[in-house]
This record gives structure tokens, C-alpha cells and sequence, in this order.
């Protein structure tokens, strides 16, 4: 990939920025902390259970990003707090929709099991349903959009594919999934219509080890099913509903990196919303009023857990 004075970032497409970013463990944790208001670095450091080392890189990287912007709150020792920028604070669909996804996905023992969203408007604690701003339509799915990606997105495939992450394992929740340097894509290559092994390995420019221990963990994790037709040589890997969910977090953070990472509006990732033939603008409706949700009618409650 072309790189310019050495820096790989300078030509990333605003997905590939984005995914580098939030694809992570901790980032959107963090985020989520702050959002709701826990905005000191003890207190952080003290619900997620994170090492000072690792708190500090990630909250570096996020002001960095202008993501975070710090607030001197004390003078003598001087001390500071971190604050949401706007760009920040418009990751909020984002934190809805892998909220939602553990909530219904994750299973009861999850840290997040027993927090509710309530839409203040109409006072109802509700749950989420995903759509189309530009017709307004609800209950929008992957099979209802279609996707082009572009030729330098595929080339941040490569440029992922030397960044380290966890060890994934089928107990598998929104971040473990963002953060794999794997399964993101993987993920958003099925959406395109990928079904077999040569064909992900070929999109991906994944090894075949590596690629056969994501499609394995997928199968084990409730995200694939594993299809052998008689006339098919290998298997086909379907997408279940659980793994089509995801595509309302995939989808939000591509939203959010047209908006704010990219200077023409294309991220590198074009999703047509097919019933109304415009590019599909994420948002999020209310199930109990239809009320389209607003950031700031909104409030997350209940027991937020950590790691």
C-alpha cells in the first residue's frame, strides 16, 4: 500500500481509520465510560480493571484522535478529567447499536446484562430498532442494503493484518468481535455475499491457518453455520441471525467515519439501502413511540459492568 513519509495512516480510507481505532478492546469501553459520565482516570482504571500503562495509551490515542479532550479540574498537583468531543459524542450509535447486539447476543451473564436505555421523550425503557434515515424505514437488515467497497479499503486489509489482538474465544461479545484484527473484516466480507474458504482467503489476503481458526470460532460462536452441499468440494459459511446483527454496528461505525474521518463523504465502504435506492444514513428508532433516538434524549441506566 502507498505509504506517504513512511505513515501507512496517511492513505487509509476513513473505514480503515475508523476500525484501526475503535477496533480495539478497551477504546469504545472507555468511550462508553465517559459518555455516561465517569470521566476521571481512577475512576475508569477502577471499573474496567485496566493497567495505568494501558488506560494512559488509550486515553492518549483518543485525545489524539479527537475523541477525548482533557479538563484541568485541579491546579496543585495538577489533575484532569476527559471530556467528549463532538466528534466523540457521535459515537453514540455506535455504543447503542453494541449494546443492543450484547444485549440480545451475549447471553445474561454478560457485564451489560442488566443495563437498560431509556428514551427520555416518551419515559420508556426501550430497545433499539435499526433503520434508514433517508426513507425512514425500520427493521433494516443486511439483505435489505448492498454493498460496494472500494479498492483502498482492501488494501487496509493488509495493512490490519499486522496489528496484534486477542485471543478470541467462542463466550464472544460486540468488543471481542472489533477487537480481532480478523473478524471485523471477515465479517463485513460474508455481508458482501463471500460464502467459501478460497473466496475469504482471496478478499482477505488471510492465511489459511489463520483464516480456518476465525471460520471455526464463527461456527463454534453462533455467528456461521458450516454447509456442505453435494455439489459443492468445500463448505459454505453462512451468516446467522446473530452475525447479521452485527451488521448494525458495522454499519454505524461506517457512518461515523463518513461523517468525521472522511473529507468527500466515502469512507471506502458504499451501503445502498435497496427499497429506497439512497446511501443508507443509521439511525436508530425508539420501539415504543417510533421516534427516531436523539443523543441527547437518551440515557443508559442500571448496572454498567466492567471487563
Amino acid at each position: 500500500m502507498a505509504e506517504k513519509n513512511g505513515d501507512p495512516e496517511s492513505h487509509r480510507s476513513a473505514l480503515g481509520q475508523a476500525l484501526a481505532l475503535l477496533g480495539d478492546m478497551w477504546t469504545l469501553r472507555i468511550v462508553m465510560w465517559v459518555f455516561i459520565g465517569k470521566r476521571r482516570f481512577q475512576d475508569v482504571r477502577k471499573t474496567l480493571s485496566i493497567s495505568d500503562p494501558v488506560l494512559s495509551r488509550r486515553l492518549n490515542a483518543l485525545v489524539d484522535a479527537e475523541i477525548l479532550q482533557t479538563h484541568r479540574y485541579q491546579t496543585n498537583p495538577p489533575r484532569y478529567d476527559y471530556l467528549l468531543t463532538d466528534r466523540g459524542l457521535e459515537l453514540w450509535q455506535v455504543l447503542v447499536a453494541m449494546w443492543a447486539w450484547d444485549r440480545r447476543w451475549a447471553g445474561r451473564h454478560h457485564r451489560d446484562a442488566r443495563t437498560q436505555l431509556r428514551h427520555l421523550p416518551c419515559d420508556n425503557v426501550v430497545r433499539p430498532v435499526f433503520g434508514c434515515g433517508c426513507c425512514g424505514a425500520i427493521g433494516v437488515t443486511a439483505r435489505d442494503v448492498r454493498g460496494k467497497v472500494d479498492d483502498q479499503l482492501l488494501a487496509d486489509f493488509s495493512y490490519r493484518r499486522g496489528r496484534r489482538s486477542p485471543s478470541l474465544t467462542a463466550d464472544i461479545d460486540a468488543t471481542g468481535v472489533l477487537g480481532d484484527r480478523w473478524s471485523t473484516f471477515l465479517l463485513s466480507d460474508a455481508f458482501t455475499g463471500t460464502h467459501r474458504f478460497n473466496d475469504f482467503q482471496a478478499n482477505l489476503g488471510i492465511s489459511p491457518v489463520t483464516l480456518a481458526q476465525r471460520l471455526n470460532l464463527f461456527v463454534e460462536a453462533g455467528l456461521m453455520t458450516r454447509d456442505e452441499p453435494a455439489s459443492a468440494r468445500r463448505p459454505e459459511y453462512r451468516l446467522t441471525p446473530k452475525a447479521l446483527d452485527f451488521f448494525d454496528v458495522t454499519t454505524t461505525i461506517n457512518g461515523w467515519a463518513q461523517r468525521w474521518l472522511s473529507e468527500d463523504g466515502h469512507s471506502g465502504l458504499s451501503l445502498t439501502h435497496v427499497p429506497c435506492g439512497q446511501e443508507l444514513v443509521p439511525q436508530h428508532t425508539c420501539n415504543a413511540c417510533n421516534q427516531p433516538l436523539r443523543r441527547t434524549e437518551i440515557r443508559f441506566e442500571g448496572k454498567i459492568g466492567s471487563l
